[in-house]
């Protein structure tokens, strides 16, 4: 039955809007053996595991290496020390391995910003860490894959469905190795920090995927409902690891203000899209749509506010943080004319169709989220398979993980 509670019409866009960018996080440079290593050569295992590590180091020191060499090249070194016999040996003893912190990160949509982080890291800013334990180098390795997934995951084209498919896998695979990394019996709050940070990116592929195959509004809101939830636990992590780690973790200011604005977003969203739903059930639901249409628009103003994540002149702003802002500050501005389209529509209908009552914000019942995960971490055996065209890429002579 079709009814008069109508939906705004969009105003035509010449082409579809760039995706909000993600994050990722600061990633691990291999450095090359110090000292004599003839000893650790003339050990068949090591002299294997020499010879894979030297891709990484190799991958590191290149200009040209993107994300996906880098990963091949972790992946086979990872599927090498997988493989092998020797992680409680005493061979390892005869290895000392040397890792540098890259440059802090944040959102790698900006090319130029990613050029200057890589110069630093050339010109040797960034902690060296180093150690003779394989289970160790294990742990740093999968860091450093999970680093290069996630970077990989930002730098996608995600205006395309398969390029959202490919940032959404890329994301899974990253959680999965700082799985692996942080163990069974390590609570490391910054690896679990960073593991929930790709999950809810992950999931927001999934919302983008919703929207892009034309899902019910009612799946799209339970998505965007729980997309906003999780980001807003990111960002309480995110503010629990500045207050209680020293030295404090490297992390780019503008992530708290990123994670908090995109929560903000996504509960616009959710809202938005369970009024479209109601619109399906007609009479009886359109004064929650408006309320609802009116806390999205409040939601979004409080966001973008003096004292919001979006506000120019909130107590975070910087000219760095703001510019790294400026797209979710973009999308933002355009959600909301979509919601204030929504929202004429739905209060004109209602003052000369509907006559129902308007509820207050705080009356209205939280939206439903998903009733269980959309996305998981991936299991670390499935991370370190050879993926497709990696042969070409990097090839450190590993046995391949079976499938």
């Amino acid at each position: 039955m079709h009814s008069l509670f109508r939906r705004a019409k969009a105003p035509a866009a010449a082409s579809p809007p760039a995706p909000m960018p993600m994050l990722s996080f600061p990633g691990k440079k291999a450095l090359r053996f110090e000292g004599d290593t003839s000893a650790a050569e003339r050990d068949a295992d090591l002299a294997v595991l020499m010879h894979a590590r030297a891709h990484v180091v190799l991958a590191s020191e290149s200009a040209r290496a993107g994300a996906a060499e880098a990963a091949a090249a972790l992946r086979t070194y990872l599927r090498v020390i997988y493989a092998s016999n020797i992680l409680a040996g005493p061979g390892q003893q005869k290895l000392c391995f040397a890792w540098r912190d890259d440059a802090v990160a944040g959102d790698e949509s900006d090319g130029r910003k990613a050029k200057a982080k890589a110069a630093a890291v050339g010109q040797g800013q960034g902690q060296t860490q180093r150690h003779t334990s394989l289970a160790t180098e294990w742990a740093v390795a999968l860091v450093a894959l999970a680093a290069e997934l996630a970077r990989a995951a930002a730098a996608e084209d995600r205006r395309g469905a398969d390029g959202i498919r490919r940032a959404c896998g890329a994301l899974c695979d990253a959680a999965g190795a700082l799985r692996a990394a942080a163990g069974p019996r390590t609570t490391d709050a910054c690896l679990a920090a960073f593991e929930r940070l790709v999950l809810v990116q992950a999931l927001e592929c999934y919302f983008e995927l919703a929207v892009a195959g034309g899902k019910p509004p009612a799946l799209r809101s339970k998505i965007a409902q729980q997309v906003s939830h999780d980001y807003h636990e990111v960002f309480i992590s995110l503010g629990s690891l500045e207050q209680q780690q020293q030295p404090p973790p490297p992390i780019d200011k503008s992530w708290a203000p990123h994670v908090q604005a995109k929560a903000a977003y996504f509960q616009a969203e959710a809202n938005l899209q369970r009024v479209r739903a109601l619109r399906e059930q007609g009479p009886g639901s359109v004064g929650e749509a408006v309320a609802r249409l009116r806390l999205a628009v409040s939601v979004l103003d409080a966001a973008a506010g003096k004292a919001g994540p979006l506000g120019k002149k909130s107590s975070s702003s910087s000219s760095s943080t703001a510019a790294a802002l400026a797209p979710l500050r973009d999308a933002a501005a355009r959600l909301r004319k979509e919601v204030e389209a929504e929202l004429a529509a739905a209060e004109n209908d209602n003052c000369h169709v509907y006559f129902e009552r308007v509820p207050a914000a705080d009356a209205l019942k939280e939206l439903p989220a998903l009733p269980e995960p959309l996305v998981r971490a991936t299991a670390v055996e499935k991370v370190l398979r050879e993926a497709d065209g990696e042969a070409a890429l990097a090839n450190g002579g590993a046995a391949t993980i079976g499938h």
